[in-house]
């Protein structure tokens, strides 16, 4: 492999590790250039003004170290055209802020578990609903918790081992991670394995190197091994929590503000939950309780997705700081919060059912200052895991909704693009692309929300009080606000990252619009014609229909006729003149009559005809009979009697200061005041006479 090559390898790998030479790199030429000569040979050194508690670098150091970083630096330029620009913000004068005072130093406290621990732990633990279904396998098979082993002894699948992956690193006080290694197992399951990493923590007292910080990555766990990081893990996070958010189909979150909490675990951590889909990947089987497709092969006609997810949490040990809750509605007043540069633990569960994750986040060339910058690495490397996966289900999108290369030649593919077929083929293809692209904007804009949410630039200046609050000035403060500005701008390319993979989505929406209204013209189009050609076919049943209908009335006149002269009762002398005379007479006038109704303006004259008789016989009917209207006419111009019910008449004698039952009289006038006094006579004036009525 020539030198290209390895310096390429190195540059895409350990990025972190060639920025940290370049800051150096400049912090070193521009203090030596500010104090001495180049032309003189290895000067000494005279360091910058330094803050308290600093120490000064010989000049012999600096040359080493100087020496080593110009070398990597000018290799870096000459074979991958890497330009050294380093922001102003985060080069120091300080030649000694990457000493051990910058770093955890408190070590995490030691644990160790065995099988029994673990046999007793699945056994006697109360799991919950979330927990019962990830450890379905172990709680349903009694006899499982009663073998020897509870790990297979062999390279067995049924425990679903061959799927899991683990990286479990122990970071020590130089923030360095190293990968924990077990040696002498051979033969047995990878959950064999993962058990004998994660069952110690700093066990070994007589060891130089003990752990101020661990990170814990499983990748598609296996039930047992999932008892047994709720085994090692639930005194320090609540794995019941963890746990409900793997299995229950949620939108992204994060959870961090948590120092008002009851649970003391939930105040010393903070979770970031993710969830989102993913194309299966080869050999990969999702887990019972995830939701996935049917059919998990992957074709030119299907994409196979399934629901994968993942937590992201951190422990932070040591003593609490007491912080009083603002809100007006709080129940609890006063929480804790906990020192960044207390000794912590990230713990990293992924359950995806596919290889898209990347392998190498941590390695000994980086160096963590404390367990934040660790769980914000961690938790970089899930956003670009997860805009790797959305952009795999894009372009398989893309490849289904795409038509091949040779579209433009082939008129059957455009026929097949253009006309549905019966089985409505592109039109579900297409509603399930133009769905699963919405769904897929959604998943990401919760996770920019959560991310945005959680660090706003109180968190990355610090200032935050209940997450990360770096207390006061010091340079061991400044130096981690500075890491923490360089992974808020990679954070940043991330967010905008998924932001144009958004953009991306909502244009590949906008053609799968356009391909489906397409279809449904072209198909819409190939009806119409469809329904021509079976209104013409109508058309010529309706002539057949009408011809037959002809013959069958030219017959009928005849079948009348026979059938009079065939009845038992007539003559049976043979007068043919008779029936002639009857044939003709019956026959002549219904052939007219169905020649000229056969068209359209034969129908109107006899419509027109017949219209006409009606009305003349109604108009005669109506002559006879005019004595008798007339007199009804009199009967119905008299007056109608009003019909009023009982309560009626009662309310207008009422009314009228009459009593019920009294007798209505019509008359020219009346006497209003009589009817007032409550009398019962009445003037009536009727042609010039009174009379009086009682």
């Amino acid at each position: 492999m020539s030198v290209e090559e390895l310096v390429r390898q190195l540059d895409a790998q350990k990025q972190a590790y060639f920025d940290t030479f370049s800051r150096l790199h400049e912090a070193f030429v521009q203090s030596l250039t500010a104090s001495t000569d180049p032309a003189t040979a290895s000067p000494p050194v005279v360091s910058p003004p330094q803050p308290s508690g600093s120490v000064t670098i010989a000049s012999h150091g600096i040359q080493a170290r100087l020496q080593r970083s110009t070398s990597l630096a000018e290799v870096q330029r000459k074979h991958s055209g890497f330009s050294a620009t380093v922001d102003a913000s985060t080069v120091s004068d300080d030649n000694n802020e990457e000493e051990e005072e910058y770093f955890v130093q408190t070590t995490l406290p030691s644990h160790t578990f065995d099988h029994e621990d673990l046999r007793k732990h699945l056994k006697t633990y109360e799991w919950d609903q979330y927990g019962q279904q990830i450890l379905a396998s172990l709680i349903t098979d009694h006899g499982r918790l009663r073998q020897t082993s509870l790990f297979h002894t062999g390279k067995a699948a049924e425990d679903r081992s061959h799927y899991s992956h683990y990286q479990v690193y122990d970071v020590g006080p130089d923030g360095s991670p190293l990968l924990v290694e077990t040696s002498g197992l051979e033969d047995v399951s990878k959950a064999t394995i993962i058990w004998h990493s994660i069952k110690d923590l700093n066990a070994d007292a007589s060891k130089q190197r003990q752990a101020v910080g661990r990170i814990t990555i499983a990748r598609e766990p296996s039930p047992i091994l999932f008892g047994a990081l709720h085994l090692t893990m639930h005194e320090k996070f609540d794995m019941d929590e963890l746990f409900k958010y793997l299995v229950e189909s949620n939108a992204s979150s994060a959870s961090v503000d948590r120092a008002f909490l009851e649970d003391p675990r939930r105040q010393r951590t903070i979770v970031f939950n993710f969830d989102y889909y993913t194309v299966c990947g080869e050999d990969c089987k999702p887990m019972t309780w995830q939701l996935a497709d049917k059919h998990l092969e992957s074709s030119d006609n299907h994409l196979p997705l399934a629901r994968c997810s993942s937590v992201v949490a951190l422990y932070l040990a040591g003593g609490p700081h007491k912080v009083r809750n603002s809100s007006r509605r709080a129940k609890i007043r006063n929480g804790n919060v906990y020192d960044p540069w207390a000794s912590w633990q990230v713990l990293n569960i992924q359950c995806y059912p596919d290889w898209k994750a990347t392998p190498d986040v941590h390695d000994s060339t980086k160096h963590y200052v404390n367990g934040p910058e660790a769980f914000l690495h961690t938790l970089l490397a899930e956003y670009r895991d997860a805009q790797k996966r959305f952009e795999e289900i894009y372009k398989g999108i893309t490849k289904l909704i795409t038509p091949p290369a040779d579209f433009l030649f082939n008129d059957e593919l455009r026929d097949l693009r253009l006309f549905e077929d019966p089985s409505f083929t592109y039109t579900r293809r297409y509603f399930w692309a133009h769905q699963t692209l919405g769904t897929m904007n959604d998943n990401i804009k919760v996770m920019i929300d959560a991310f945005e949410d959680t660090f706003t630039d109180e968190v990355w200046e610090g200032k935050s009080k209940t997450l990360w609050p770096l207390r006061g000035e010091s340079p061991r403060n400044e130096f981690f606000k500075r890491r923490l500005r360089s992974l808020r701008l990679q954070f940043e390319r991330e967010m905008n990252g998924l932001r144009t993979l958004i953009k991306e989505n909502n244009d590949r929406r906008n053609e799968i619009r356009g391909l489906r209204d397409q279809l449904f013209s072209g198909t819409s189009v190939l009806e119409s014609r469809k329904s021509v050609e079976l209104s013409e076919l109508t058309i010529l049943q309706g002539h057949n229909i009408k011809l037959l209908t002809l013959v069958n009335m030219f017959f009928l006149p005849l079948t009348f006729v026979t059938s009079v002269f065939g009845m038992t009762n007539m003559p049976t002398a043979p007068h043919y003149w008779m029936f002639g005379i009857t044939l003709a007479t019956i026959c002549v006038p219904s052939y007219l009559l169905i020649g000229s109704m056969n068209r359209s303006s034969g129908y109107d004259f006899w419509t027109v005809r017949t219209k006409a008789l009606w009305r003349w016989i109604r108009r005669a009917k109506k002559v006879d009979n005019g004595d008798d209207e007339e007199e009804s006419l009199e009967m119905d111009s008299r007056p109608a009697s009003v019909a009023r019910s009982r309560s009626t008449e009662q309310k207008m004698a009422k009314r009228f200061g009459r009593p019920p039952g009294g007798t209505n009289l019509r008359a020219g006038s009346y006497n209003l005041k009589k009817e007032a006094e409550g009398k019962v006579s009445e003037t009536v004036t009727e042609q010039g006479k009174t009379r009086s009525v009682t």
